[in-house]
C-alpha cells in the first residue's frame, strides 16, 4: 500500500498520461446537454462540444461531484493509499470542494483525507498538482503539505482571453448588455484568477484575440525580466480551438525559455462550457507573491 496518493478533477488540464506518470488519480466532472450527461475527458471532449453546440445551439451545462459519488472514491483510494490528498477546482467556482469536506465528514475520515483548495481551474490546479506530488514523494507530513500548498497557489499566475463571450453570456457570467456591446466593438476579455476568484484583468479591442494573447506575452516577459518565473515549472497553455494563438504564444516565448517547459493543452470540456471557442490561457508559476 501506498503512504500517500493525489486524487485531482478533469477540469485541471493534467493529460491523462501525465497523471499516469505521476500516481495521480483523476476523478471525471459532469457535463449535461439536456438530458444526456457525460463525463468530462472520457465521454466528450472541448472540440466535440462545440461542434455539438453548434449543431444543435443546445446549450451545455456543468455540475460537480455529488457526496455519495466522492465517498465512493475516496474508500476505493483508501483501499490503495493510507492518506489521500483532493485537489479539486476552486471552491470560488465549483461547489465540488465543499461537497467533498462533507464527504470526508461522513466517512469519518478527517484523519486520513485532506481536501485542498487549489483556488484556480485548468492548468493552474495542474501546476499546483506537480507541487503536491513532489511534497509526497519527499515524504512530508499532510500537515507540512497543506502548509507548502497554501503558499504556493498565491504564485500561480493563470488568465484566459476569451475569444467569443456568448459562452459566458449563456453561463449567466456576463449580462446582455455586456454581451451585444463586446459583441459590436470586438471587445474581449483576459479573465484573471485572484485568489480563486474569476474576475476581468483587461479589456482589450480587435477583430480577434491577438491583442489579448500579445499583452499576456508581455506581462509574462516583464515578470522573466525581473527573474519572478519559476522555470523548473512546466508553463502552460490550455485553449479550445485556439491554435493559432497557441502558436504565436510558443514560438514567442521560446525564444527566452526555450521549447521543453512550454505545453500546449486542449482545455477541458469544463473550461469550453465556462469560456467557450476560441479561448487561450497562459499559466506559470512564480517565483514570489505577484504585486497587486
Amino acid at each position: 500500500m501506498e503512504k500517500a496518493r493525489l486524487i485531482v478533477d478533469s477540469s485541471c488540464d493534467l493529460p491523462r498520461e501525465f497523471a499516469d506518470k505521476l500516481n495521480i488519480g483523476v476523478t471525471d466532472l459532469i457535463i449535461h446537454f439536456g438530458e444526456r450527461e457525460y463525463r468530462d475527458r472520457k465521454d466528450i471532449t472541448s472540440q466535440e462540444i462545440i461542434e455539438k453546440y453548434k449543431a444543435t445551439k443546445e446549450f451545455p451545462k456543468t455540475s460537480a461531484l455529488n457526496i455519495p459519488e466522492l465517498k465512493e472514491c475516496f474508500e476505493e483510494g483508501l483501499k490503495h493509499a493510507e492518506h489521500l490528498y483532493y485537489l479539486p477546482i476552486s471552491s470560488h467556482v465549483s461547489s465540488v470542494n465543499n461537497n467533498a469536506h462533507l464527504a470526508v465528514q461522513r466517512m469519518e475520515a478527517e484523519g486520513k483525507v485532506t481536501v485542498l483548495d487549489s483556488l484556480s481551474l485548468s492548468s493552474g490546479t495542474g501546476l499546483e498538482a506537480i507541487g503536491i506530488c513532489m511534497d509526497i514523494k519527499a515524504g512530508l507530513s499532510p500537515k507540512e503539505i497543506e502548509e507548502r500548498h497554501n503558499a504556493r497557489v498565491k504564485k500561480i499566475s493563470r488568465s484566459f482571453t476569451i475569444s467569443n463571450r456568448e459562452f459566458l453570456y449563456k453561463g449567466g457570467r456576463c449580462s446582455g448588455l455586456t454581451f451585444l456591446l463586446g459583441n459590436k466593438f470586438h471587445i474581449h476579455p483576459i479573465i484573471r484568477l485572484e485568489d480563486g476568484t474569476r474576475g476581468v484583468h483587461k479589456l482589450v479591442r480587435g477583430k480577434d484575440i491577438g491583442k489579448g494573447v500579445a499583452s499576456r506575452i508581455e506581462e509574462f516577459l516583464a515578470e522573466l525580466n525581473k527573474g519572478n518565473i519559476d522555470v523548473s515549472y512546466p508553463i502552460r497553455i490550455p485553449h479550445v480551438g485556439g491554435e493559432e494563438f497557441v502558436k504565436k504564444i510558443k514560438k514567442e516565448l521560446e525564444e527566452y525559455v526555450g521549447s521543453s517547459i512550454l505545453f500546449p493543452v486542449d482545455a477541458s470540456g469544463i473550461i469550453c462550457c465556462h469560456c467557450g471557442e476560441g479561448t487561450v490561457g497562459l499559466t506559470y508559476r512564480l517565483k514570489h507573491d505577484r504585486v497587486k
